[in-house]
């Protein structure tokens, strides 16, 4: 059942989740991609009480024996661009997409190549043909190093990741992070209960203002009790054309010297912070989940001081022996609450934390403002209901560095999204949408996506 490295995927990540929240397992799905060694050994320890938590379990697998398929076909077209943040794990980088995905791996080794055809894109690259979603990886000692254009996600929210979120195209680069999370065994560090690192560093795609601009991030997670998860961030913006690449100033930039007036002394464009996550299941029974992430930019004290903010709740239950998920969540991408046209610009970095005009943090960008409720209930195995309401106030600013959200707007919107496998291993996907836009009207759409196994035994296990 095991995959090597599982990507972003917003089904699998809810039903997690889920059970996280009745107590059936304790695993970290903040951070992405996972591993599918962890995954396994959440499952493997398992405490099901009942049907319905059984039926996610079985859910789980369906979606992992999904992944493991050798040779997929899929398959993706959408009326028109859906004007609304994308969410954790959407694709929509294209109005049209067809791909052809193989997938080979062993215990101490894993690859996807994935061919993508796109038409219409959202997310223009200057190119019709990719292979977003390819990587090789290999496992040594409970270390996987990934190299490949994966995407990364950075957080406990829903809707996005204020640091390292996946509305942009991915990063070409390297990963390293742990396959199983258990905890240290002696006594002096196992207080720090099951955790997670993750170092990524890449190059970003057609940066014009500094070409070959490199990414740099560091990722660490830490469960020290079975209710609390607390993780912290920091990501780089370094190098490139014209700029410092010795090690010595990768160093500096690294200690955090080297934020000055003085443009050429400034050695790159950093963010940092913490996020947190309660289970109350393991404080009062209930299960429910509260979380926060505070993501800041500039440093005073050697402490971010230009700070913006994710808050969020979540609710795991049952309805009629249907399992459910709700949850709350605000967003506010302003420095300090206030509109500066600051958080993911830079003043040498003139293309801000963006890549192809789109934002590696959270899907709004920069001085945006978002209040959404979601969630989902699972019918059965084959068939699953999903979709959120939310307003967002975004590009306050009026950066055009932000071609997602280029002009200041308010936009209200609704989507719905039904997901049914035809066969176990063959999920089709129909999403629909409405939202109203003070710059752009009305706007109402739909997209129909599937996947289509070919070959189930070649090499995976």
């Amino acid at each position: 059942m095991a995959q090597g490295i599982v990507l972003n995927n917003e089904e699998l990540r809810t039903d997690l989740n889920w059970l996280n929240q009745q107590g059936v397992i304790q695993i970290s799905t903040s951070t992405w991609p996972l591993s599918g060694d962890e995954i396994e050994r959440a499952l493997n320890h398992a405490k099901v009480l009942n049907n319905t938590q059984q039926k996610v379990i079985d859910s789980v697998k369906a979606v992992l024996n999904k992944e493991n398929t050798a040779v997929k076909f899929d398959l993706s077209i959408a009326s028109d661009q859906a004007y609304s943040p994308q969410q954790f794990g959407t694709n929509a980088k294209a109005q049209y997409v067809a791909g052809v995905e193989l997938n080979a791996g062993q215990a101490h080794w894993d690859a996807r190549l994935k061919v993508n055809a796109e038409k219409d894109q959202v997310i223009d690259h200057g190119h019709d043909i990719n292979i977003e979603g390819s990587y090789i990886a290999g496992k040594l000692r409970n270390q996987w190093l990934i190299a490949g254009q994966i995407p990364t996600y950075w957080g406990p929210g829903y809707e996005g990741s204020l640091i390292r979120g996946d509305a942009s195209r991915p990063v070409y680069g390297l990963t390293m992070q742990r396959a199983e999370q258990k905890a240290f065994e002696t006594k002096w560090l196992s207080w720090i209960g099951d955790w997670q690192y993750q170092i990524f560093a890449g190059q970003l795609d057609n940066y014009e203002a500094i070409p070959n601009a490199k990414l740099l991030g560091l990722r660490l997670t830490m469960q020290p009790r079975p209710y609390l998860e607390i993780g912290a961030s920091r990501i780089l913006q370094w190098g490139g054309d014209g700029k410092d690449e010795s090690l010595s100033g990768l160093w500096e930039a690294i200690k955090g010297n080297d934020n000055f007036d003085d443009r050429a002394l400034d050695k790159s464009n950093q963010l940092a912070g913490i996020d947190i996550k309660l289970n109350l299941k393991h404080l009062i029974d209930l299960p429910l989940g509260i979380y926060g992430q505070l993501i800041g930019e500039d440093e005073a004290g050697y402490l971010p001081s230009r700070k913006f903010y994710l808050l969020g709740v979540d609710y795991s239950s049952e309805l009629g022996k249907l399992p459910f998920q709700l949850y709350l969540e605000l967003a506010d991408t302003r420095t300090n609450r206030e509109v500066w046209g600051y958080t993911y610009s830079h003043g040498d970095y003139k293309d801000g934390y963006y890549q192809h005009g789109f934002p590696l943090g959270h899907s709004l960008g920069g001085d945006s403002e978002m209040y959404s409720i979601g969630g989902n209930i699972r019918i059965d195995l084959i068939n699953r209901l999903s979709g959120r309401a939310l307003f967002a106030t975004v590009n306050q600013s009026n950066l055009s560095i932000n071609e997602a959200f280029p002009n200041k707007d308010e936009i209200k919107a609704l989507d719905l999204t039904w997901t049914h496998y035809l066969k176990p291993t063959l999920p089709l996907e129909i999403k629909a949408w409405v939202s109203d836009s003070d710059l752009h009207g009305r706007d109402t759409g739909a997209s129909v996506g599937i996947e289509i196994p070919l070959d189930s035994t070649l090499f995976k296990h």
